[in-house]
Protein backbone atom coordinates (compact mmCIF):
# COMPACT_ATOMS: atom_id res chain seq x y z
CA UNK A 1 0.00 0.00 0.00
CA UNK A 2 1.67 3.46 -1.15
CA UNK A 3 0.74 6.52 0.45
CA UNK A 4 2.52 9.73 -0.87
CA UNK A 5 4.08 10.98 2.01
CA UNK A 6 2.24 14.85 1.74
CA UNK A 7 -0.97 12.66 2.64
CA UNK A 8 0.28 11.52 6.34
CA UNK A 9 -1.09 14.49 8.35
CA UNK A 10 -4.92 13.68 7.14
CA UNK A 11 -4.72 10.72 9.44
CA UNK A 12 -4.83 10.93 12.93
CA UNK A 13 -1.27 10.31 15.16
CA UNK A 14 -2.38 6.96 16.42
CA UNK A 15 -3.40 5.63 13.26
CA UNK A 16 -1.02 6.83 11.09
CA UNK A 17 1.74 5.18 13.59
CA UNK A 18 -0.25 2.03 13.52
CA UNK A 19 -0.05 1.86 9.99
CA UNK A 20 3.58 2.57 9.91
CA UNK A 21 4.00 -0.43 12.58
CA UNK A 22 2.41 -2.66 10.08
CA UNK A 23 3.95 -1.61 7.72
CA UNK A 24 1.23 -0.56 5.40
CA UNK A 25 2.21 3.07 5.29
CA UNK A 26 4.65 3.75 2.21
CA UNK A 27 6.06 6.80 1.77
CA UNK A 28 9.19 7.01 -0.38
CA UNK A 29 11.46 10.16 0.37
CA UNK A 30 11.59 10.94 -3.30
CA UNK A 31 7.69 11.69 -3.32
CA UNK A 32 8.38 14.30 -0.66
CA UNK A 33 7.33 18.04 -2.07
CA UNK A 34 10.41 20.19 -2.35
CA UNK A 35 9.57 22.68 0.20
CA UNK A 36 12.39 25.47 0.04
CA UNK A 37 14.07 26.56 3.69
CA UNK A 38 13.66 29.65 5.34
CA UNK A 39 16.70 30.76 3.28
CA UNK A 40 15.72 30.46 0.65
CA UNK A 41 12.46 31.89 1.07
CA UNK A 42 11.79 35.81 0.51
CA UNK A 43 10.40 36.68 3.25
CA UNK A 44 8.87 39.41 2.46
CA UNK A 45 6.70 37.53 -0.22
CA UNK A 46 2.66 37.52 0.96
CA UNK A 47 0.02 35.64 -0.43
CA UNK A 48 -0.63 37.17 -3.97
CA UNK A 49 2.92 34.94 -4.46
CA UNK A 50 2.05 32.48 -7.25
CA UNK A 51 3.57 29.75 -5.30
CA UNK A 52 1.72 30.48 -1.79
CA UNK A 53 -1.60 30.85 -3.93
CA UNK A 54 -0.98 27.34 -5.19
CA UNK A 55 -0.50 26.17 -1.90
CA UNK A 56 -3.26 27.71 -0.19
CA UNK A 57 -5.25 25.58 -2.59
CA UNK A 58 -3.62 22.72 -1.54
CA UNK A 59 -4.39 21.94 1.81
CA UNK A 60 -2.11 18.98 1.83
CA UNK A 61 1.08 20.76 0.29
CA UNK A 62 -0.04 23.31 2.83
CA UNK A 63 -0.05 20.59 5.48
CA UNK A 64 3.70 19.34 4.68
CA UNK A 65 4.90 22.64 3.98
CA UNK A 66 3.66 23.12 7.81
CA UNK A 67 5.27 19.99 8.97
CA UNK A 68 8.63 21.26 7.68
CA UNK A 69 8.45 24.86 9.26
CA UNK A 70 7.66 22.77 12.76
CA UNK A 71 10.68 20.75 11.89
CA UNK A 72 13.22 23.40 11.64
CA UNK A 73 11.77 25.28 14.48
CA UNK A 74 12.58 22.35 16.28
CA UNK A 75 15.86 21.91 15.36
CA UNK A 76 16.44 25.47 15.57
CA UNK A 77 14.62 26.49 19.08
CA UNK A 78 14.46 23.25 20.77
CA UNK A 79 10.76 21.96 22.49
CA UNK A 80 11.91 24.93 25.22
CA UNK A 81 11.50 27.29 22.76
CA UNK A 82 9.31 26.14 20.28
CA UNK A 83 5.86 27.79 19.44
CA UNK A 84 2.75 28.09 17.04
CA UNK A 85 3.67 31.46 16.56
CA UNK A 86 7.75 30.64 14.89
CA UNK A 87 6.12 27.53 13.26
CA UNK A 88 3.78 29.76 11.46
CA UNK A 89 6.01 32.94 10.92
CA UNK A 90 8.27 30.27 9.31
CA UNK A 91 5.58 29.14 6.80
CA UNK A 92 4.40 32.46 6.07
CA UNK A 93 0.49 31.84 7.27
CA UNK A 94 -1.30 33.43 10.26
CA UNK A 95 -1.50 31.18 13.55
CA UNK A 96 -5.10 31.32 13.05
CA UNK A 97 -4.17 29.51 9.68
CA UNK A 98 -1.70 27.16 11.57
CA UNK A 99 -4.20 25.96 14.30
CA UNK A 100 -6.66 24.69 11.40
CA UNK A 101 -4.47 22.46 11.02
CA UNK A 102 -2.78 21.64 14.47
CA UNK A 103 -4.76 22.09 17.62
CA UNK A 104 -1.82 22.48 19.41
CA UNK A 105 2.20 22.91 19.43
CA UNK A 106 1.99 19.13 20.84
CA UNK A 107 0.40 18.10 17.98
CA UNK A 108 2.81 19.88 15.36
CA UNK A 109 5.63 18.29 16.94
CA UNK A 110 4.20 14.84 17.08
CA UNK A 111 3.31 15.47 13.54
CA UNK A 112 6.86 16.25 12.42
CA UNK A 113 8.16 12.45 14.18
CA UNK A 114 5.83 10.91 13.02
CA UNK A 115 6.75 12.14 9.25
CA UNK A 116 10.30 11.00 10.10
CA UNK A 117 9.67 7.79 11.18
CA UNK A 118 7.36 7.08 8.51
CA UNK A 119 10.34 8.60 6.09
CA UNK A 120 12.51 6.01 8.06
CA UNK A 121 10.28 3.00 8.13
CA UNK A 122 10.06 2.96 3.87
CA UNK A 123 13.72 3.98 3.74
CA UNK A 124 14.46 0.59 5.73
CA UNK A 125 11.39 -1.36 3.85
CA UNK A 126 13.27 -0.87 0.47
CA UNK A 127 16.56 -1.55 1.67
CA UNK A 128 15.26 -4.50 3.11
CA UNK A 129 13.49 -5.83 0.23
CA UNK A 130 16.80 -4.37 -1.74
CA UNK A 131 19.09 -6.51 0.71
CA UNK A 132 16.61 -10.00 0.12
CA UNK A 133 17.77 -9.79 -3.64
CA UNK A 134 21.40 -10.93 -2.37
CA UNK A 135 20.92 -12.86 1.23
CA UNK A 136 18.17 -15.08 0.64
CA UNK A 137 18.68 -16.39 4.68
CA UNK A 138 17.54 -12.68 5.67
CA UNK A 139 19.89 -13.14 8.38
CA UNK A 140 19.62 -9.28 10.49
CA UNK A 141 17.51 -8.17 7.54
CA UNK A 142 16.31 -5.43 9.76
CA UNK A 143 19.91 -4.33 11.33
CA UNK A 144 21.37 -4.25 8.26
CA UNK A 145 19.00 -1.96 6.52
CA UNK A 146 19.10 0.13 10.22
CA UNK A 147 22.57 0.46 9.87
CA UNK A 148 22.48 1.14 5.64
CA UNK A 149 19.56 3.69 6.05
CA UNK A 150 21.01 5.59 9.00
CA UNK A 151 24.58 5.65 7.72
CA UNK A 152 23.92 5.81 3.74
CA UNK A 153 20.32 7.57 3.15
CA UNK A 154 21.19 11.54 2.90
CA UNK A 155 17.63 12.37 2.34
CA UNK A 156 17.14 10.82 5.89
CA UNK A 157 20.11 9.66 7.81
CA UNK A 158 22.91 10.76 10.18
CA UNK A 159 24.22 13.07 6.96
CA UNK A 160 20.37 14.84 7.11
CA UNK A 161 19.10 17.41 9.12
CA UNK A 162 16.43 15.47 9.93
CA UNK A 163 18.86 12.95 12.59
CA UNK A 164 18.77 16.18 14.60
CA UNK A 165 15.46 15.43 15.80
CA UNK A 166 17.13 13.28 18.45
CA UNK A 167 17.25 16.24 20.48
CA UNK A 168 13.56 17.58 20.72
CA UNK A 169 12.76 13.34 20.88
CA UNK A 170 14.98 13.18 23.96
CA UNK A 171 13.73 16.24 25.29
CA UNK A 172 10.30 15.44 25.41
CA UNK A 173 9.18 11.90 26.53
CA UNK A 174 5.74 11.91 24.13
CA UNK A 175 8.23 12.39 21.08
CA UNK A 176 10.66 9.97 22.14
CA UNK A 177 7.86 7.42 22.98
CA UNK A 178 6.76 7.45 19.16
CA UNK A 179 9.84 6.38 18.17
CA UNK A 180 10.73 4.01 20.51
CA UNK A 181 7.04 2.53 20.01
CA UNK A 182 8.09 2.18 16.18
CA UNK A 183 11.31 0.71 16.85
CA UNK A 184 9.75 -2.04 19.05
CA UNK A 185 7.34 -3.09 16.75
CA UNK A 186 10.18 -3.14 14.17
CA UNK A 187 12.04 -5.52 16.48
CA UNK A 188 9.23 -8.06 17.08
CA UNK A 189 8.33 -8.31 13.59
CA UNK A 190 12.01 -9.08 12.78
CA UNK A 191 12.78 -11.28 15.97
CA UNK A 192 13.33 -13.99 13.67
CA UNK A 193 16.12 -12.63 12.09
CA UNK A 194 17.39 -10.25 14.48
CA UNK A 195 16.96 -11.89 17.53
CA UNK A 196 20.78 -12.19 18.90
CA UNK A 197 22.18 -9.78 21.42
CA UNK A 198 25.41 -8.84 19.48
CA UNK A 199 23.04 -7.21 16.51
CA UNK A 200 21.49 -5.38 19.62
CA UNK A 201 25.16 -4.09 19.70
CA UNK A 202 25.03 -3.36 16.72
CA UNK A 203 21.91 -1.12 16.33
CA UNK A 204 23.45 0.52 19.42
CA UNK A 205 26.47 1.91 17.63
CA UNK A 206 24.15 3.61 15.41
CA UNK A 207 22.21 5.24 18.37
CA UNK A 208 25.08 6.32 19.58
CA UNK A 209 26.17 8.00 16.72
CA UNK A 210 23.08 9.73 16.13
CA UNK A 211 23.00 11.02 20.04
CA UNK A 212 26.64 11.40 19.76
CA UNK A 213 26.59 12.99 16.31
CA UNK A 214 29.50 11.71 13.54
CA UNK A 215 30.90 13.43 11.19
CA UNK A 216 29.33 13.02 7.69
CA UNK A 217 32.62 11.93 6.04
CA UNK A 218 33.35 9.34 8.84
CA UNK A 219 29.68 7.73 7.60
CA UNK A 220 30.80 5.35 5.03
CA UNK A 221 33.55 4.05 6.39
CA UNK A 222 31.57 3.24 9.73
CA UNK A 223 28.74 1.47 7.66
CA UNK A 224 31.40 -0.61 5.90
CA UNK A 225 32.41 -1.76 9.14
CA UNK A 226 29.06 -2.23 11.04
CA UNK A 227 27.76 -4.54 7.70
CA UNK A 228 31.62 -6.52 8.14
CA UNK A 229 30.51 -7.35 11.64
CA UNK A 230 27.00 -8.68 10.68
CA UNK A 231 28.89 -10.65 7.75
CA UNK A 232 31.51 -12.25 10.37
CA UNK A 233 28.13 -12.99 12.89
CA UNK A 234 26.45 -14.50 9.64
CA UNK A 235 29.52 -16.63 8.82
CA UNK A 236 29.50 -18.12 11.97
CA UNK A 237 25.53 -19.29 11.74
Amino acid sequence: MQIPTQHLPRLSLNHTLTLIMQNDLFAPTADLPQIASENDTDKTTNLQNPSQAKRKNNPELLRHTLLIAAKDCLLEHGTAQFSMQKVADRAGVSKGGLFHHFKSKDELMAGVVTLFIAQINTAILEQIAQNAQGNPSHFAAFTRAYVQVFCGNAAIGLASDWAGLIRPMNADSTLGAHWQAWLDSKLRQHHATDHDLRLLVVRRAIDGLWLGGAATDDLPSIERYLLEMIDELQAEL
